[in-house]
């Protein structure tokens, strides 16, 4: 590397560090055209017109549904984040209605205070347990079989919740769904999670229909896998 590369290389800029007791300590970064969440140092979310988001698993997520549900009218998303997907979603499809739940009321606070989540369109913000949501869904006027797409993209850092690999929970996910609409959910496919990954895409393949998988390669420390089927 050459003294110039060297002096052209940008170094992150921490703009605010807050202390979650849900997800930790959660950063908030800004570096070029990218401003970024940090958990346990794994990418949350980004701003949506980062560069960086359409060859991630962000924008590998609208190519799915622009290929496999283009004609959606309702979405709901589990894991908000910092509403990077929200806002690409009601972007590309605007006439869709997209609910989204956050478990976490920090993460919810960063989203309005660093990625515009209050101007995103058409869109309904549930801050409550991703679970409660689809168990008991008509406490947050929510009726079943009325998504035509449902994704799961909940983390705390890399670890993702053991209720989101329950049967019950999937179950009630399925529940929520019409009859034929699509169902995705984002997983990290690094190394020492790929056996249970692949133990969940087949445990997932017997309750869905025509269940694929997309690997997306990501930074260094966070591949996805996208795996999604028909209810």
């Amino acid at each position: 590397m050459s003294i110039l590369d060297v002096a052209q290389l940008q170094i992150p800029k921490v703009l605010e560090e807050f202390d979650s007791p849900l997800n930790g300590t959660i950063r908030v970064l800004h570096v070029g055209k990218t401003r970024k969440i940090m958990v346990n140092n794994f990418v949350q979310s980004l701003n949506w017109d980062s560069p960086a988001c359409s060859r991630l698993y962000w924008g590998k997520t609208l190519e799915i549904l622009n290929e496999h549900q283009p004609d959606m009218k309702r979405m709901l998303l589990l894991g908000f984040g910092g509403g990077t997907l929200s806002h690409l979603i009601t972007k590309k499809f605007p006439e869709v209605a997209l609910t989204s739940v956050e478990f976490d009321p920090v993460m919810v606070e960063i989203a309005k205070k660093y990625f515009d989540a209050d101007k995103i369109a058409n869109h309904r913000l549930i801050v409550a347990d991703a679970m409660k949501v689809v168990v008991d869904p008509l406490e947050f006027d929510i009726s079943t079989a009325s998504f035509d797409v449902l994704m799961v993209d909940i983390y705390v850092g890399e670890n993702y919740p053991d209720l989101g690999k329950s049967g019950n929970f999937i179950s009630a996910v399925k529940s929520l769904v019409r009859k034929g609409g699509l169902v995705i959910f984002n997983r990290i496919y690094l190394q020492h999670h790929q056996d249970e990954v692949n133990n969940f895409i087949q445990y997932v393949s017997g309750l869905l229909t025509n269940v694929q998988c997309l690997v997306v390669a990501g930074y260094t420390n966070s591949d996805n896998v996208l795996v999604f089927g028909r209810n």
